[in-house]
């Protein structure tokens, strides 16, 4: 009868040292390199593994010709569960690279006068000299092979060096967004880095805008373009006839730049933003002053440059719309006058859509 088939239950890790040869190399030393560098946060992983010259002139059948564990104490190791915490040093023979070894880069009676030596005479002098030098060359063409693989380099060193790769692409200066925010701007480095390929363009859509902050907030967003409204002239735009203002003339040529009254009404400088519909919880968080206001305001900068009005307006959801009370034993009843406070007798048929206010990115 068959033996039945079943999945073994041994991390990847204790096959790669239970059966070596049927890794990558590369794979295998980043295996090592990630178990390691967990269990000794102090130095990186590779510090507890050796390579070594392979002393065997058969034709090689992996990549690996052998891997060897020391263990820190004494006696039998069993690599199907052993930590590594209690390793001391792993000993790695690469079948492919070498000093020695049929592909060595010296010549075979080097390999064969070693190999006797250490088989007649147990002196292993001669081949711990040679690794010396090939140790040193397997980790450099290992750190090569990393540094050329980001999704490699990520994973194994600290993800700042590779976050600054993409922000750099994104056209940000190291890790504030353009457009002089805060010192400590309430949008995190991961959160722009993972936007950074749109980012890199100097002209968003209201569309794409609308999907980023859609995305990034996990809300309903709409944005309105060409919001209409009136604009303050100052004095000297305006058009007056025989007045001097702080000594320049203010008349203006009919058809061109004569401007008659105070406000002119434009609808190029404006954009509206709406959110919603919001719980009351996530509407508190985007009143003026919060942080999500904050991470708002930096996104639009972002998005559509500093030279532009954002009118945000909160959608209230209605099932949410709760008449204001000076005293209750309800949960998350702090609310702030005049923004999220309303009075009324009976539940709302609506969405409340008369909470706004303005931004204007610096």
């Amino acid at each position: 009868m068959s033996s039945p088939q079943r999945r073994s239950t041994s991390g990847v890790i204790h096959q790669l040292l239970q059966q070596p040869q049927q890794f990558d190399f590369l794979q295998a030393v980043r295996l090592l390199d990630r178990w390691l560098d967990g269990a000794f946060p102090a130095a990186r992983g590779l510090a507890r593994v050796r390579f070594r010259n392979a002393v065997s002139l058969s034709f090689p059948a992996s990549d690996i010709e052998a891997l060897v564990v020391h263990a820190r104490e004494d006696g039998p190791v069993d690599l199907g569960v052993i930590p590594a915490t209690a390793i001391d040093r792993v000993e790695v023979t690469p079948a492919f690279m070498g000093l020695l070894g049929v592909s060595g880069a010296l010549p075979l009676c080097y390999t064969e006068a070693i190999g006797q030596r250490e088989l007649y005479q147990k002196d292993t002098a001669a081949r711990a000299f040679l690794d010396v030098f090939t140790h040193r060359s397997v980790v450099l063409f290992y750190d090569a092979w990393r540094k050329h693989r980001l999704p490699i380099d990520l994973e194994l060193t600290a993800p700042r060096r590779f976050r600054r790769m993409v922000l750099s692409l994104g056209g940000l200066e190291g890790e504030r967004p353009r457009g002089g925010t805060e010192r400590v701007p309430a949008i995190s480095a991961q959160a722009l880095a993972y936007y950074g390929g749109a980012l890199r363009h100097q002209r968003w859509s209201a569309v794409q805008a609308q999907r980023v902050l859609a995305e990034y907030f996990g809300l309903p967003v709409h944005i309105e373009q060409f919001v209409g409204r009136w604009y303050a002239l100052p004095e000297l735009a305006r058009a007056r006839l025989g007045v001097q203002v702080a000594g320049q003339r203010t008349q203006g040529v009919l058809g061109k730049s004569a401007l008659l009254g105070e406000r002119v009404w434009q609808r190029n400088l404006c954009l509206r933003v709406e959110l919603g519909p919001l719980p009351h919880a996530h509407l508190q968080g985007f009143l003026p002053g919060s942080r999500g206001a904050r991470a708002l305001s930096q996104w639009l900068t972002l998005c559509f440059g500093t030279g532009l009005t954002f009118e945000v307006r909160l959608r209230l959801d209605r099932a949410h719309i709760e008449p204001t009370v000076l005293k209750s034993g309800r949960d998350n009843t702090r609310s702030r006058l005049g923004w999220d406070t309303f009075l009324q007798t009976r539940p709302a048929r609506a969405d409340r859509g008369d909470i706004c206010y303005e931004l204007h990115p610096a």
